[in-house]
C-alpha cells in the first residue's frame, strides 16, 4: 500500500535530518521546496540589505549566518535542495520540531501521485499539508509547509525573547556562540557573485 511505504519514508527522512545527512535530505526534496532553495541561493549570492529584508527571518538568518563568516560558505553549484535544507535548519533549536512531524492520511480519497497528506504536530492537525512524490523507488517530499511553521516558531521566539528585534537576536546569537563574524560583510551581496 503506497500510505505505508510514503510513511516509512518520511520517517526515513526524519532519521536523516537527525543524523545529520543533509546532502541525503536534499535529493529527497520535491516541489516548492525546491524553487525556495533554487532562489535562496540567488539570495545568498546577490542579494543586499534590502532584499534580505524582505524575505522570511529564518532565510534572512541562513544567509547573514553564512556570509558572514570570516570566508563567506562557497555554495556555488550546489543544487536547489541544499539551498532549502540551510534555511530549514538554520537555527538548530527548531530541529526537534521535524522530530514531532508525524504524517496523517491523504487530503483526498484514493492514493495519487503526488500524494497529498496531513501533516500531524505531535499529534495535532493543526493544518499542514506536505506533498509526496514518486521518483523511481522511491519518494520526494515537498517540506515547505513544514518550512513556513518554523518560521511562524521562529519569529514566535524573536518576537519574545527580543522584542522582536531580529537583528538584536543575530547580534545575541553571534555572542553567544562566540562566532567569528562580520555583520558588514553578512548584509552584503558577494563580491564576484
Amino acid at each position: 500500500m503506497p500510505l505505508n511505504a510514503v510513511k516509512a519514508a518520511f520517517d526515513s527522512l526524519k532519521a536523516d535530518f537527525r543524523d545529520g545527512r543533509f546532502p541525503v535530505v536534499a535529493g529527497r526534496l520535491a516541489g516548492e521546496a525546491l524553487v525556495w532553495g533554487d532562489s535562496l541561493l540567488g539570495l545568498f549570492r546577490t542579494g543586499g540589505r534590502a532584499e534580505l529584508e524582505a524575505v522570511d527571518s529564518l532565510a534572512r538568518f541562513w544567509v547573514l549566518r553564512y556570509r558572514g563568516m570570516p570566508v563567506p560558505a562557497d555554495l556555488t553549484g550546489a543544487p536547489a535542495g541544499v539551498g532549502f535544507v540551510l534555511a530549514f535548519t538554520a537555527f538548530p533549536y527548531l530541529d526537534v520540531m521535524m522530530e514531532v512531524w508525524e504524517l496523517g492520511e491523504p487530503v483526498e480519497a484514493g492514493e495519487g501521485d503526488p500524494l497529498r497528506l496531513h501533516c500531524l504536530f505531535d499529534g495535532v492537525d493543526e493544518g499542514s499539508i506536505v506533498t509526496a512524490e514518486r521518483v523511481g523507488g522511491g519518494w520526494r517530499f515537498d517540506l515547505m509547509p513544514l518550512y513556513r511553521d518554523k518560521i511562524r516558531a521562529f519569529d514566535a521566539f524573536i518576537a519574545s525573547q527580543f522584542d522582536g528585534d531580529f537583528e538584536a537576536f543575530v547580534h545575541h546569537y553571534v555572542a553567544e556562540h562566540d562566532l567569528d563574524f562580520d555583520f558588514d560583510q553578512a548584509w552584503r551581496p558577494l563580491s564576484g557573485a
